[in-house]
């Protein structure tokens, strides 16, 4: 896709718009129409949005999914307005705190920073066992790692010939600090208790760069989280020996 991120204050117009209408229970396709219309530096990828809604894809999912168009702040709040039935207000809001964002002339946070930031929020413990985690999953010829679990401890699993199994159990201290970790290498703010995705650039030392697609599912109650990784290599030609 050729579209790339958009002036910030063009986003918050998109968001504000897009929201407004379908707060006032405008049908998604003809809401998506209006936008398309009225703000031409979005019109290709809110297009491209309107024929996945009439396709039946999720509207929020697929705002989630183009992360070169929409920041993590638009993406989380799609996704959790919509788990909650506000997409709606969730879009407006998200435009407003934009457009705010935009006459502050706050700069959004780099990768190369939130990669720092992961270094210096997630103690050593964490860094460590998260890059060993992904580097297991990957020597088991696995594709997908997920971990789950909360205050109290938590488990890493891979997903091996369609089975589940357990890659290691993780204490109480260190969940919560690995899933911190995990969400700042994908660019997901490790304080938003809401659904958001995000990508990780991972390197090995002797299996080549892989891509890590990131979502972070936090439950209901605040407490416990879920975090699901899908691996794919970079390259072609470098996949995972099947077990």
């Amino acid at each position: 896709m050729e579209q790339r991120r958009v002036d910030r204050a063009i986003m918050a117009l998109w968001c504000r718009e897009l929201g407004t209408l379908l707060k006032l229970e405008v049908p998604v396709l003809s809401a998506l129409e209006v936008v398309a219309q009225e703000i031409e530096p979005l019109a290709p990828v809110t297009v491209m949005l309107e024929t996945s809604v009439q396709a039946g894809d999720s509207l929020a999912q697929r705002i989630a999914e183009i992360d070169e168009v929409f920041p993590p702040l638009v993406r989380a709040a799609a996704l959790a307005g919509e788990a909650h039935g506000r997409l709606g207000e969730a879009m407006a809001a998200v435009g407003e705190c934009l457009e705010t964002a935009a006459e502050l002339k706050v700069s959004p946070t780099s990768r190369a920073r939130l990669a720092e930031l992961a270094e210096e929020a997630a103690p050593a413990p964490a860094v460590t066992l998260s890059r060993r985690l992904i580097n297991e999953t990957i020597d088991r010829g696995a594709r997908r790692l997920r971990l789950e679990g909360g205050p109290d401890g938590g488990v890493a699993e891979v997903e091996v010939q369609g089975r589940w199994e357990v890659l290691e159990e993780i204490d109480g201290e260190l969940f919560p600090a690995l899933c911190r970790r995990v969400k700042l290498l994908a660019a997901i703010p490790y304080w938003i208790a809401e659904p958001a995705v995000g990508t990780i650039k991972f390197k090995t030392a002797d299996r080549g760069e892989w891509d890590i697609a990131v979502q972070a599912l936090p439950r209901e109650d605040g407490d416990r989280q879920r975090i699901e990784m899908t691996l794919a290599p970079r390259e072609e030609g470098q996949l995972p020996q099947s077990s």
